[in-house]
């Protein structure tokens, strides 16, 4: 049985109380007394009410199969307490600091329902209140001028269904003209803070009044369908793609026409000329100007030719770290000493690592400083450890200033060195490679090095790929796999998915030589998890893995039963089944617990994509240690960290594995792509297993591409070298 719902409608009343409020603040459930003498129960957008407040609410009946009949809101709307013992419960309830519940009753005996009035207005008359005396009476002033404003905007919000924590960051960014700007112009809230919507911020417009014909409305959603598009990995959307996405909110089509001209001839968008107009690219103009100064520096770059760097002392580096180099390592290392811009690409067991290490020494035998970096703090350090030398991640390098939000190196303040090598570059964006070209110094020589057959970049563009094809930049590809690698189950496997092929388990291989990649397939899903826990909790063990520490498991998606969040539950009931623990909204943070951290915290020198484990628990802050850096986590910045015993195939990029698990299912299917799989896979450093549906196996490796972007990067690279 289902719920039973009425046509929408309207209810007003006091706040009585709360049967629940979640941890979060974003949803309750609250008993009311309605302006008819009746009580009822309300879900929904309520937590922020206090006790006594009077509400009106917008929503519809429904009746709940086990708790019976209830209204459900939508959007509140906070009003004063009408009653005398609806005012003691708000005053009571900590709204007005300085007044407890004693305090409280006899300031609303005084003066009744004329307290609020009395309070704001004319506050020296609180004095006439037995017990009530200056110290308290100022503290009541302070406070009650300094949170009126604010108070007023949090409830305008909450009441709408947003969040404590994103109304406090609304209020926070807009200070004393967050009213105004909520109830006169609130689809600036979808333009410029960054986790509000166009149809949250529509939702606010409508409620104050703002008609769906306004012409805000529609410059509001082509911005922020931009903005979306560009969290999709795109620069830009064509034209016709963007009016149809407009279309799907509503928007009628000749609106969105009429404000793409409108905002095109503003210069707040940019639109590049194509045959046909709906093909024409439309960029935001920051997003634009960043993809014309990547080409531009990029092709300078590339102008500066040195003479290669002598065969003897190539040849010399090689002999003392006892290695022989092969001829495509030889033109490698040639190229990227002797050309201002450079890119080496190659998969696993290709030697990558290997190159780098001989450019460093060549370079230090020429006495030249190079600097290394890398997109993701794993990164640099995994480069850190391969080379001997130091590695920070391209913010750090650049000196990423919190405080401003901007880069302290850059034109004006460029890097100091005569090389810099990015490695997992397939991991750069088009806006970070912006701002590191921004930096590079004149006469210095940039180094690329990546996979471009890996998945591309969480952020806007696809650089790496761009680049190698425009034919602009010299490209040194490795494709022999070395002796070392030569054995390696997950090396030939990964090769295998790359030429579209089903990858082979060992025990199934005739030319496996090593047993370190395996194929389990499970058809249901529910069976597929009990293999999973199986061979996390037993298998891997027994060949030598901890559990706890060397094995990661991966999948494509964060819903379903296998997705990262069930499975993160399951994974943890079984290698963390208990110990201290703390809840944040629906997240549970125990002691002993994988993490990962999912945004920059600059502040702690912690990076997106570093893993961690929970050490302990207490006073509402968990300590996670990141690698032997030790940081305390409270509050809002619990947001940025996630349980990591299951991690997205995509948030292990940059990373690797003594042993990594892959989960695949046709569950999947929307996610399922060669390069997710070869990704995913090439994580293992010793051991590999895929668990999952063969037809899932079978759809990945059948299906290339699947990552297109919109992106001019390539054109405009080969445009600005031949100009």
């Amino acid at each position: 049985m289902g719920f039973e719902r009425a046509e929408s409608g309207q209810v007003a009343g006091e706040l009585v109380g709360f049967t629940f409020q979640s941890p979060d603040g974003g949803y309750a459930v609250a008993r009311l007394r309605g302006d008819d003498g009746g009580t009822f129960t309300a879900v929904g957008p309520l937590a922020h009410v206090l006790e006594g407040q009077h509400v009106r609410l917008d929503g519809a009946w429904e009746r709940h199969p086990s708790y019976g009949r209830q209204f459900r809101a939508r959007s509140v709307l906070v009003e004063d307490p009408r009653t005398i013992a609806g005012l003691e419960r708000y005053l009571a309830s900590g709204a007005v600091k300085g007044l407890g519940p004693t305090i409280a009753r006899r300031v609303v005996e005084r003066f009744g329902l004329d307290t609020l009035r009395v309070i704001e207005h004319e506050p020296e008359r609180l004095l006439e209140v037995p017990g009530l005396g200056r110290k308290r009476l100022a503290e009541i002033r302070a406070h009650w001028a300094r949170d009126q404003g604010q108070r007023e905007v949090m409830a305008t919000l909450r009441g709408h269904g947003i969040g404590q924590a994103l109304a406090l960051a609304i209020a926070e960014r807009y200070g004393d003209d967050a009213l105004s700007v909520v109830t006169r112009d609130p689809y600036r809230l979808a333009d410029e803070v960054e986790r509000v919507g166009f149809r949250t911020a529509d939702r606010i417009a409508r409620a104050q009044g703002i008609g769906p014909d306004d012409p805000r409305r529609a410059e509001a959603a082509l911005g922020w369908l931009l903005r979306q598009a560009e969290g999709e990995g795109h620069c830009f959307l064509p034209e016709g793609e963007l009016v149809r996405r407009a279309v799907e909110l509503e928007v009628p089509e000749a609106g969105a026409r009429e404000a793409l001209e409108r905002l095109a001839g503003q210069g707040r968008l940019v639109r590049h000329p194509a045959p046909d107009p709906d093909s024409r690219p439309v960029y935001r103009p920051v997003m634009e100007r960043r993809e014309a100064r990547v080409a531009r520096a990029l092709a300078a770059l590339a102008r500066h030719v040195r003479p290669a760097a002598a065969e003897a002392m190539v040849d010399a580096v090689a002999r003392a770290r006892g290695i022989a180099l092969g001829a495509d390592q030889r033109r490698a290392v040639r190229t990227a000493l002797s050309h201002g811009v450079s890119v080496i690409t190659g998969g696993p067991g290709t030697g990558k690592t290997t190159i780098v290490q001989v450019i460093l020494e060549a370079a230090g035998r020429m006495a030249e400083r190079w600097l290394l970096a890398a997109p993701t703090g794993r990164a640099a350090r995994r480069l850190a450890e391969t080379t001997g030398a130091d590695a920070r991640t391209v913010h750090r390098l650049l000196e990423y200033n919190g405080r401003t939000g901007r880069f302290d190196r850059d034109r004006r303040n460029p890097l100091e060195a005569d090389g810099i090598l990015v490695d997992e570059a397939s991991m750069v964006d088009l806006p970070l490679m912006a701002a590191l070209l921004a930096a590079v110094p004149e006469g210095c020589r940039l180094v690329l090095v990546g996979d471009a057959d890996q998945l591309p970049s969480v952020g806007p563009g696809r650089v790496l790929a761009d680049v190698i094809a425009s034919g602009a930049v010299p490209v040194a590809t490795l494709t022999e796999v070395h002796r070392q690698a030569e054995g390696s189950g997950i090396v030939r496997n990964a090769r295998r998915v790359l030429s579209g092929r089903r990858p082979v388990s060992a025990e199934r291989d005739p030319e496996a030589t090593a047993r370190d990649f395996f194929v389990v397939p499970r058809t249901d899903p529910l069976e597929a998890v009990a293999t999973l826990l199986e061979i996390v909790r037993n298998r891997l063990p027994r060949l030598g893995f901890d559990p706890r520490r060397d094995v990661q498991v991966l999948a494509p998606m964060h819903a379903g039963p296998l997705g990262t969040r069930a499975l993160n539950e399951r994974l943890r009931a079984v290698l963390n089944p208990s110990g201290p623990e703390l809840a944040r909204g629906e997240r549970l943070f125990r002691e002993g617990d994988r993490v990962i951290q999912v945004r920059n915290d600059y502040d702690h020198d912690v990076f997106n994509g570093d893993t961690g484990r929970v050490l302990a628990v207490r006073d509402g802050a968990v300590v996670i240690n990141f690698d032997g850096r030790l940081v305390e986590v409270s509050g809002s910045r619990l947001d940025q960290v996630e349980p990591a015993w299951c991690i997205s195939i995509h948030k292990s990029q940059g990373s690797e594995y003594p042993a990594a698990v892959v989960v695949l299912h046709t569950a999947h299917r929307l996610m399922l792509r060669r390069n997710l799989l070869y990704t995913a896979m090439t994580r293992a450093r010793r051991f590999c297993c895929v668990v999952g549906h063969p037809d899932a196996l079978g759809i990945a490796v059948a299906t290339p591409g699947g990552d297109e972007r919109w992106t001019r990067l390539a054109d405009r690279l080969r445009e600005a070298a031949g100009a």
